[in-house]
């Protein structure tokens, strides 16, 4: 599978994949069920494995380019 992504995208994807995997962590120093434990530990490494394959070099605030703090949308 490949995936193409603008700079944006990247960025974005990565801090959330970055924000679960902290989520991740905290989850699994709580759980006291081995099976449920477990999942969790294998979707930390997933997740790992994912985050791994951003490129060094990308510009994790690239997401917010283009973005004007305090500026007012509207949803239809």
């Amino acid at each position: 599978m490949q995936l193409n992504l603008t700079d944006q995208e990247a960025a974005l994807l990565m801090r959330v994949v970055r924000n679960r995997l902290g989520e991740l962590r905290i989850e699994v120093r709580h759980d006291r069920t081995m099976d449920s434990r477990a999942y969790l530990l294998h979707k930390e490494r997933l997740l790992n494995r994912i985050f791994g394959k951003f490129p060094k070099d990308i510009n994790e605030h690239a997401h917010m380019e283009g973005y004007k703090v305090g500026a007012a949308t509207t949803m239809v």
